[in-house]
């Protein structure tokens, strides 16, 4: 029923675009825009039947049509083109039933081929019943037949426009889920890297537990001391192996064939620039950030390199106060044997006197104003041990209070090409 309802609005808009026409050779023939919405119709709606749209379109057309001739003025003769107008349509769905649609696999050319010979004939026959079969002549079919190719050419032109629109907008959605899934995947494994070194530190103080009820047990102390003791030890342990569990299932889904992919530092650095950019425009802010890739080149662990831009850049839009315009610059590049990323603003600074605490885990400069909440603090904690383990490299910083930060990362070209081992992982 739905699909029948269908059919009769795109009748009914093939009928509409009929009266867009001029008329030639005789009183009543028109050359009009609907053999020109029809095939496009036909087209994008293979399981629609072009004779039951042809049937109901050679209805509504020319009873609409005769109806506008009959209140102009024109009451003789409209029987005549209300039937050349039904006999045009009827023709034209059964001739491209036979000539495209009941083709199991059918090309865009033989889909021209078709209309061409749809609207030639059907034009013809209506043509030719208008001058009840007399006077015609070469000449006539001759500009049927161009006017068919001429007609046919601009449908083609619109479906391969249509068809060209749907492939930039299943492009531009297939980059935007491709990039989201590299930014999901980064924030992931990053978290998995610290997961895994967090895990070390949860082993040490399951030791620690152990050890001191060894000590309780030979110094002697009260069993309840010494049986809580191993109660800690335990209970860590337990918490150890949960753990373990969880970073296993997580390895599972986001280690293996993601590994291996390799990707250039430019479609990287877009990457993040997109996510940068969304993340200006959906909160309003008043920045501006400028990136300029030098030079371009493979990045192996990319999904970790991603974590250590994202934290840099996010630092320094947070370091950028709500009123002020801000400016971030970005700049990659390769001397000698190096990759160098420098991340500058010109947000609040830092003070002498807490830049060397920065990289500390929990430390942080920042403070909610409305709500007096501390920022955690862990994002350059993570930058500093991701480019240290991860990357081998270095990372600096350059701040004037009120005047802004650059921060500054080193990383050996060797390994931010070359394969290598990811501590912990």
């Amino acid at each position: 029923m739905k699909k029948l309802k269908n059919m009769i609005i795109a009748a009914v808009c093939v009928s509409l675009a009929s009266q867009i026409n001029v008329e030639i050779f005789v009183p009543g023939f028109m050359i009009c825009v609907a053999p020109i919405i029809l095939p496009i119709m036909l087209y994008f709606n293979r399981d629609y039947d072009p004779v039951i749209i042809s049937f109901f379109a050679g209805i509504i057309s020319p009873l609409y049509r005769g109806l506008v001739l009959y209140i102009g003025g024109v009451q003789s003769n409209v029987l005549d083109i209300i039937f050349a107008d039904i006999l045009f349509y009827m023709c034209y769905g059964i001739l491209f039933i036979f000539l495209y649609w009941n083709r199991q696999k059918s090309t865009l050319t033989n889909f021209f081929a078709a209309i061409v010979i749809s609207d030639s004939f059907s034009n013809m026959l209506e043509v030719s019943y208008l001058m009840r079969f007399k006077g015609i002549n070469y000449h006539i079919f001759q500009t049927l037949i161009i006017v068919a190719f001429f007609r046919a050419t601009i449908v083609i032109c619109v479906i391969l426009l249509l068809d060209y629109y749907n492939f930039l907008l299943r492009r531009q959605e297939h980059e935007e889920r491709y990039r989201k899934l590299v930014m999901i995947t980064s924030n992931v494994k990053s978290e998995i890297y610290f997961m895994n070194k967090n895990n070390m530190e949860i082993e040490d103080v399951m030791k620690k537990a152990y050890y001191l009820y060894k000590f309780l047990s030979e110094e002697g102390y009260p069993e309840q001391l010494r049986e809580t003791s191993l109660d800690v030890a335990k209970d860590v342990h337990e918490i150890k192996k949960d753990y373990l569990s969880i970073i296993k299932g997580l390895e599972e889904q986001f280690n293996g064939k993601t590994d291996d992919v390799q990707m250039n530092v430019k479609d990287l650095i877009s990457i993040v620039n997109e996510d940068v950019k969304e993340f200006i425009r959906r909160d309003k802010l008043k920045v501006y950030v400028d990136i300029k890739v030098m030079d371009n080149f493979i990045v192996v662990d990319h999904y970790y390199l991603v974590t250590v831009l994202k934290n840099l850049i996010y630092n320094s839009i947070e370091s950028i106060e709500k009123n002020k315009r801000g400016y971030i610059n970005v700049k990659v590049q390769k001397v000698n044997d190096e990759c160098i990323f420098t991340i500058s603003d010109n947000g609040s600074g830092i003070k002498k006197e807490d830049i060397g605490f920065i990289f500390n885990d929990g430390f942080s400069t920042k403070f909610n104003e409305s709500t007096g909440d501390i920022c955690r603090g862990i994002g350059l904690s993570h930058v500093m041990g991701i480019v240290d383990e991860v990357f081998g490299g270095t990372i600096s910083v350059d701040s004037q209070e009120g005047a802004g930060t650059k921060f500054t990362v080193k990383i050996k070209s060797e390994r931010m090409e070359g394969v290598h081992e990811v501590l912990y992982s």
